[in-house]
Parts: structure tokens; C-alpha cells; sequence
């Protein structure tokens, strides 16, 4: 008797645990789930002869001018290191001088519409001259939104560019290492080009 009730209860707890890890599961789950990701690119460009990238100053800027834009030291770390290790785990290679690619990201606080490559702020570029593309597209940008953008150094053109929304936990965004992880992540999933022969 005393062995069944042993038996009984071993069972529950088994199917209790297992109920518990289904439930946080599903909750890793459903977050992954609210991050919603696009990119958009210059058209008919050719990205074979980009092989290196360097950041624009803003990246290195302690802060962001402007009401709109979230600024937090530890937060642009934790993107810079992402997107760096995306743009490498595709073959690019960082130098500080003559990349063939400039990038930028900027964290919105606010909702706000961007006008093809514009709206971003004042400094988003720093003394770089950048050329709207002719077919240029309105976006409409959630608070939270987490945007990055590649230019052509040579052309003065983004060439490409790719957002993030949905990272906000209530009304704070969600700076955690591996939430900003998985959606630099997502964005790059957007990014079919290397900086090597590899994929070619």
C-alpha cells in the first residue's frame, strides 16, 4: 500500500514537471513568435563585391540626439556585438578603414514614419552625403523597433536595410543579451549575401 501511494505520487510529480516544462516552453515560444521582421533592398544591386564593413560614428557616439531614438550605452553594445557577429558569420571582414560597407542601427523609442532612407535624425550619418534610392518606401515604425542599415561607402547609397519590431516588454524595451541576439538574428535571416566565396 505504501509503495502504490509512492508509485502514484512519483507519477504526478512526473506529469506535473513535464506540464511545467511544456508551459515555459510554450512562453519561449510565443516571445520568439512577437518579434516581426522585413528588410528592404536597393534593387537590382549587385552585392557580390562587398567584402568588409566598418561601423558609421553614430554607432560609436556615447549618445543619439533626437526625441524619438532609445539611448542606452549597454543596450548599442549588445546590438554592435550582434550585428558584427552576423556580418562575420557571413564572410565579411570589420576594418577600421576603406570598407566596402558602412553600418548603422538605431533603436526607436517612439512610433515614428520613415520616408525611404530618411528619418532617422540628425548625425545618423555624420558628415556622410546619402542619396535616396528613386523607388524610396514609407514605413510606418513601431516604438521598439530596432532598424539596421548597410551603405554602399563608395555610392553614398543604403543598399539595404532590416527591422525589428516587437521587442517591447510593456512599455520598456527588452534589452536583454539574448532577445537582442535573436533578432539581429531574424534580420540577417533576411540577408542571403556573403562577404566570401562560400553559398556563391
Amino acid at each position: 500500500m505504501n509503495n502504490k501511494k509512492q508509485e502514484v505520487i512519483m507519477k504526478l510529480l512526473t506529469l506535473f514537471t513535464a506540464v511545467l516544462i511544456s508551459v515555459s516552453m510554450a512562453g519561449c515560444a510565443n516571445r520568439g513568435q512577437n518579434v516581426i521582421v522585413n528588410a528592404d533592398q536597393r534593387l537590382n544591386h549587385d552585392f557580390s563585391n562587398y567584402k568588409s564593413f566598418t561601423w558609421a560614428s553614430q554607432v560609436d557616439n556615447q549618445l543619439d540626439p533626437g526625441f524619438y531614438f532609445l539611448n542606452d550605452l549597454v543596450l548599442k553594445e549588445r546590438i554592435r556585438n550582434a550585428v558584427a557577429f552576423s556580418l562575420e558569420g557571413r564572410g565579411y571582414n570589420k576594418v577600421q578603414q576603406n570598407a566596402d560597407l558602412i553600418v548603422n542601427f538605431r533603436v526607436f523609442d517612439k512610433p515614428t514614419t520613415i520616408q525611404g532612407f530618411t528619418g532617422y535624425g540628425s548625425g545618423y550619418w555624420g558628415d556622410l552625403q546619402v542619396r535616396n534610392p528613386e523607388n524610396s518606401k514609407e514605413f510606418q515604425v513601431e516604438a521598439g523597433t530596432l532598424i539596421i542599415n548597410l551603405l554602399d561607402k563608395n555610392t553614398g547609397e543604403v543598399v539595404w536595410q532590416g527591422f525589428a519590431s516587437g521587442l517591447m516588454d510593456g512599455n520598456v524595451f527588452d534589452k536583454r543579451e539574448d532577445k537582442i541576439k535573436q533578432a539581429v538574428n531574424l534580420i540577417f535571416e533576411k540577408y542571403p549575401y556573403r562577404g566570401d566565396k562560400l553559398g556563391s
